[in-house]
């Protein structure tokens, strides 16, 4: 494939690589995600990826959730020079939602997808960055904590829908799930899950947490654009918050890769 570099994109659960070829053409595929606490443990292999972009010896991009410290940075750097790439640079995930989101203008940028924060960007650097604590101690507003809010809600709830009884069966059930290795992951798919379900109702109280707890510290805060799937999904419920609160919605997608792949492309 004659590619002249990629862009990727990497979340909580998969990974967007954008392949932009000679021609200024691009392919787009998607593998497992590379966020660092799966791709720097030591059960990890990355031979379906060297399978997969071999001969590929071009640059580079990479966003990354859980890569905003300088420390993790370089280890992923260092593993992603394995694949045989002839320069890598990687950055945080929320540089990314800036890119694809304002690109080199001003605003205030969101993520909301498995996890939330709030940043300021200057058209160039972050400047400000407001939330991203993670799942034990934060991440209003997002898909998980919409998951943990309907979880709190069948737990309290002493007549279960008969629609909540197919998909959760019992509340020895849940609390089974919960007590699982895979309780976050759990949480983290019942936005899917419940989609069908008549939830509106939590999803404007993790809209409204998010502007309460994210927002309004920051009263110069006027527009907000936002990335994530979650987000993009309850499009309609975090733009009457937003207005309730004089806040405008800007740019809401759901993914960045393809408004990234224009960043780079217009910025070579």
């Amino acid at each position: 494939m004659d590619a002249k570099y990629i862009i990727a994109d990497s979340g909580g659960s998969s990974t967007n690589w954008g392949i932009v070829l000679g021609n200024n053409e691009v392919v787009f595929i998607q593998t497992d995600s590379l966020h660092p606490k799966y791709a720097l443990s030591s059960d990890f292999s990355l031979a379906a990826l060297k399978s997969q972009f071999e001969d590929m010896p071009v640059p580079l991009y990479f966003y990354g959730a859980g890569c905003s410290s300088e420390m993790v940075q370089k280890q992923m750097q260092n593993l992603l020079f394995q694949l045989g790439f002839s320069e890598v640079n990687v950055y945080p995930d929320t540089l990314a939602a800036c890119r694809a989101l304002v690109g080199n203008q001003p605003g205030w940028v969101a993520i909301l997808g498995t996890g939330s924060v709030l940043v300021q960007y200057d058209g160039t650097n972050i400047t400000k960055r407001i939330g991203g604590y993670g799942s034990l101690i934060g991440d209003e507003g997002s898909g998980f904590y919409f998951g943990k809010l309907v979880v709190q809600h069948l737990l309290r709830t002493e007549k279960w829908e008969p629609e909540w009884i197919k998909v959760f069966q019992s509340r020895e059930f849940i609390l089974s799930k919960l007590a699982s290795s895979e309780a976050q992951k759990w949480i983290s798919g019942l936005g899917e899950e419940t989609a069908k379900m008549d939830f509106r109702f939590l999803h404007q109280k993790n809209a409204v947490l998010f502007v309460e707890l994210y927002c309004l510290p920051g009263s110069e805060i006027r527009q907000i654009s936002f990335i994530g799937t979650y987000g993009f999904e309850q499009e309609s419920v975090f733009a009457e918050v937003f207005k309730a609160h004089s806040i405008q919605l800007g740019k809401a997608i759901a993914t960045p890769i393809k408004d990234l792949v224009s960043y780079h492309q217009m910025n070579e």
